[in-house]
């Protein structure tokens, strides 16, 4: 009996060390001061990326093509060349995280292989040691990821799990082995990469976060994202096996937290964490977009240009130019259906009818396949408006001679223009203009980069917007390449009541039903998931069709539902737990 119970509590007091040591390995990510400014300089962009994305991009996308982000690979061995991660555990790492980032539109992969390092100074990693390590073995314009043995913290001595940076700092990401492994970990570092937070917050105390439970201050503290849950700092002491929440703490209300312990950017238990929320897969596809879409393997890459991406007729015709790298062969698709279009290099296409249009490129060097998605790239019709006036903010980033922009009508007529600016004297200016405006005319906004960077993100954190006379943003950019064009039809039509009402889902997340309400009732909805593909459709003759609707047999993931009432419509998005 004596030694069953010696062995008993040697494997009970290993347990318990491999608990504590894999609740004291978290996250080394640090908000700072400029993460703040970056969301204060584009948060009316972030937002309008994000709100693109929650009403209008993945539920009504046809095309199942995602866009392919690089990632560069560095594997650190001891001094001998051992020790160091596996290819096969590296591709399964990735692989876990694609399914995950699937929901978002886009999906990671390898440039050109996997860089190993051979070194015993870095093999066991100190945070210290960043700078001479990346300096030397950096990649421009990829996701720079080294996987270690451990990392530790040079300045409080602790384990961590691996740290990344938010949007303007180092394209870099730090990992130990055994957490790039765990299913979760390496999808949790990446969210910092594409600017999410923490859910308790950017404190790393626990009980430090100020968000309320009832969420009426979600926008401004926690996480800023309002579809998470306040978190008081989950981790293996409040978390159990089930991955159930465990404490009773409470917010300055007296509140009673109820976080979500399934969320990736918590501090929960590393097997627990599966899943983002519809903001949060909004935030990443907002960043990506805006500020992240420039990655670029060096040696395989694809982008492309358009001479122009928007027009007032029904009939616009488009001249697409190829920017890849390494590329053989080309196949586009031009109206985002999955049908190739063109297997032409730079081809020209007419578009004959009203709407926006995803454009997909797909490119081959003979042995890889990547893909860019750019959604709504082209609106042939432009976007209805009712203003009297149309003002420009244009804050220029540091080469202005670079810069220029017209404002025409539908005839073409030049009615306002500025540019090129001042080398050494208008840079980081910002200008100001007015244009007027008349009912039942089409105009269009060009601006033009001479470089082909725009004004963010390379030297400078320029961007323009474009607002009507309540102050309402109408078109916002600044990461555009070569150019961009905005157009809108001045109609003397109201904003429609049913797009601008107030509806509530809820309970969001849920596991067998939701609830709609809205204050003008829709005709219809349509269940649709990420790949645009309509799950459900239903008639509505009353509030109680959109009440406790059956969402039991869809498979766990993101949703959208679509509402439609007279030729309107709008799409909310939910989660299957």
């Amino acid at each position: 009996m004596k030694p069953t119970n010696s062995i008993t509590l040697i494997v009970f007091f290993l347990l318990a060390i491999l608990s504590i040591n894999a609740q004291s390995e978290e996250c080394g990510f640090t908000y700072t001061s400029a993460n703040q400014k970056f969301f204060n300089r584009n948060k009316e962009l972030i937002k309008s990326y994000e709100n693109d994305f929650l009403n209008n991009s993945l539920a009504s996308r046809n095309s199942t093509v995602l866009s392919d982000v690089p990632i560069k690979a560095h594997i650190i061995n001891t001094s001998f060349g051992t020790g160091g991660l596996t290819e096969t555990e590296l591709n399964q790492a990735i692989s876990i995280m694609n399914s995950i980032y699937v929901d978002a539109g886009i999906q990671f992969f390898l440039c050109d292989g996997i860089n190993y390092i051979n070194d015993d100074n870095y093999y066991d990693f100190e945070t210290a040691d960043e700078s001479a390590l990346t300096s030397v073995n950096n990649v421009n314009g990829v996701i720079n990821i080294y996987f270690t043995n451990s990392v530790t913290s040079s300045s409080s001595g602790s384990g961590l799990c691996g740290y990344a940076y938010f949007p303007g700092g180092p394209e870099t990401i730090l990992m130990a082995n055994n957490c790039a492994t765990n299913g979760s970990t390496l999808s949790h570092e990446m969210g910092h990469f594409f600017a999410l937070s923490h859910t308790h917050g950017n404190s790393n105390v626990s009980g430090s976060t100020e968000e309320l439970v009832d969420g009426s201050n979600c926008e401004s503290t926690g996480d800023f994202i309002c579809d998470t849950p306040a978190d008081p700092q989950l981790g293996y002491s409040n978390v159990n096996f089930s991955c159930q929440y465990t404490g009773n703490a409470q917010d300055a209300n007296l509140d009673f937290y109820q976080p979500d312990p399934t969320n990736l950017m918590s501090y929960s238990r590393k097997e627990c964490r599966t899943y983002f929320s519809p903001q949060q897969y909004a935030r990443i596809y907002a960043i990506y977009q805006f500020y992240r879409s420039d990655l670029a393997c060096p040696s395989f890459s694809t982008d492309f240009i358009a001479d122009t991406t928007e027009g007032c007729g029904t009939n616009l015709t488009v001249n697409f130019t190829d920017n890849s790298v390494g590329a053989t062969s080309w196949n586009w698709d031009v109206d985002g259906d999955d049908i190739i279009d063109y297997t032409t290099q730079n081809p020209t296409h007419t578009y004959n009818s009203n709407g926006f249009y995803d454009v997909v490129l797909t490119v081959s060097n003979g042995s890889e396949t990547i893909s860019k998605v750019k959604e709504s790239y082209i609106e042939v019709g432009a976007e209805g408006i009712n203003t009297s006036t149309i003002t420009l903010s244009l804050t220029l980033d540091d080469w202005p001679d670079e810069t220029s922009w017209q404002f025409v009508d539908g005839d073409e007529n030049v009615l306002y223009s500025g540019g090129p600016y001042i080398d050494g004297v208008d840079d980081f200016t910002t200008i100001s203009e007015v244009f007027n405006t008349t009912d039942n005319q089409c105009y269009s906004f060009i601006i033009t980069d001479s470089y082909g960077d725009g004004i963010c993100c390379f030297s400078g954190d320029g961007f323009y917007e474009l607002r009507d006379d309540s102050n309402e943003l109408l078109a916002t950019g600044g990461n555009y390449g070569y150019g961009n064009t905005d157009s809108f039809f001045n109609t003397t039509l109201s904003i429609d009541k049913f797009n601008s009402q107030n509806i509530k889902l809820y309970p969001n997340p849920s596991s067998i039903q939701i609830t709609i309400e809205a204050e003008i009732l829709p005709e219809a909805y349509s269940i649709y998931n990420t790949l645009g593909q309509i799950i459900k459709e239903q008639s509505i003759s009353s509030q109680k069709d959109l009440s406790d609707i059956n969402i039991e047999p869809l498979k766990s993931g993101l949703y959208f539902i679509k509402l439609e009432s007279n030729g309107a419509s709008k799409v909310l998005s939910f989660v299957k737990k």
